[in-house]
């Protein structure tokens, strides 16, 4: 069967939807099918090659243009590519945004033996609207969903992360509630996070940490991720004199420059660029806590894949963020850490801290690799 994966990103390993695209595209042809990906350099890769395309840097550097200016590129060689590539099955993820609506204006030009997909990563303008840049029963916002509304009477069925991003997904017109329309596929990290012993832990030994306990965040820090909460524990324990932890933020984001702002003058604080591929298990490794987090208004609207990486390590997990999140679900349905609101104090956050830090928090590592599988076999029917 010839698949066709539609997203800007593929390949690499910073950017998780390219990442997770990649691992699809691998196991589709594992299985023998034909598989074609259009990514935003145009390249197209297809059936039993390495489908990986470019690294992260490359794709950052490849246009000066502003996002929604890619964005619309992009999405008009998706059009291009659903009415003039030989498919039969393709997969439209969502970066740009509102790729379904490529399918419903495409439909007459293709057989009604093709299906289409749509693996919903995130959510528009739902994120419009949690980011503040919209409001939630605008024109803007009901026009957008609008064009949601008419890609999936195009489609075949939707992968989602969640349950709570599924909810959200169900409240639009016309959702097709029929069985089988919509599969959750929660987010995965194929990278294998091998153990990492403290006395040969690279990134420790580089940085001088060892012997003080590690709140590690690692990852994207954006539009619906907080970070004063955690800020505000570290501001904690350094006026209480405690230099037993110290904080770390291995990250890249628009919210980088303002965690860097509020943590200035607080010495227990290290803001880093993204690490070497090489040093994923050490880095990760290096953490007594995992720190995860998100605004209110995001649940259901992202899913954090950073959850997946940090579970292949015995480090509990602190999430902050909305008690319904599918983050928030699955973090206490593994039993691997606790959850606080948005909004909690920087002491009740470090106390919180030094009770995940006990031994008694450490778990065996989880590492699951039947996403891609999952959706392969559904793509695929």
């Amino acid at each position: 069967m010839r698949i066709l994966l539609v997203n800007r990103f593929f390949g690499g390993k910073q950017v998780p939807t390219g990442r997770m695209a990649e691992d699809v595209a691998e196991e589709l042809i594992r299985l023998g099918h034909s598989v074609t990906v259009l990514a935003s350099n145009g390249t197209y890769i297809k059936g039993g090659k390495n489908p990986a395309i470019e690294d992260t840097e490359t794709k950052r550097r490849e246009s000066g243009l502003a996002r929604l200016t890619q964005w619309a590129w992009f999405w008009l060689k998706a059009v291009f590519g659903l009415m003039f590539f030989s498919w039969d099955r393709c997969v439209l993820l969502t970066d740009p945004p509102f790729l379904p609506l490529a399918a419903w204006l495409t439909r007459p030009f293709r057989s009604s033996r093709r299906r289409v997909y749509w693996w919903t990563m995130d959510i528009y303008p739902e994120a419009l609207v949690a980011a503040g840049m919209i409001s939630s029963g605008g024109l803007p916002c009901r026009s957008l969903k609008v064009l949601n509304e008419l890609g999936l009477s195009a489609i075949s069925g939707v992968v989602v992360l969640g349950a709570r991003q599924l909810a959200r997904l169900e409240c639009y017109a016309g959702w097709n509630r029929s069985p089988g329309f919509a599969t959750i596929v929660p987010p995965w990290d194929l990278r294998r996070v091998v153990r990492v012993e403290n006395g040969v832990n690279r990134v420790l030994q580089r940085h001088d940490w060892a012997g003080r306990n590690v709140a590690l965040y690692a990852g994207n820090l954006g539009e619906g991720h907080l970070c004063q909460e955690f800020a505000e524990a570290a501001r904690w324990f350094h006026g209480a004199g405690r230099e037993d932890w110290i904080f770390v933020f291995v990250v890249q984001g628009s919210g980088r420059s303002s965690l860097e702002e509020m943590t200035a003058d607080l010495p227990n604080v290290r803001v880093l660029d993204y690490l070497p591929e090489a040093e994923t298990s050490d880095l990760l490794w290096s953490a007594t806590v995992h720190l995860i987090s998100m605004k209110r208004g995001w649940e259901g609207v992202i899913v954090p894949s950073k959850l997946y990486g940090a579970l292949q390590t015995s480090a509990p997990i602190l999430f902050i963020g909305p008690p319904d999140a599918d983050t928030a679900a699955e973090v206490l349905r593994l039993a691997r850490g606790a959850t606080l609101p948005p909004g909690t104090s920087g002491a009740d956050v470090a106390q919180k801290l030094d009770e995940l830090a006990k031994p008694s928090w450490r778990r065996d590592p989880v590492f699951d690799s039947s996403g891609p599988g999952r959706i392969a076999e559904l793509v695929a029917r």
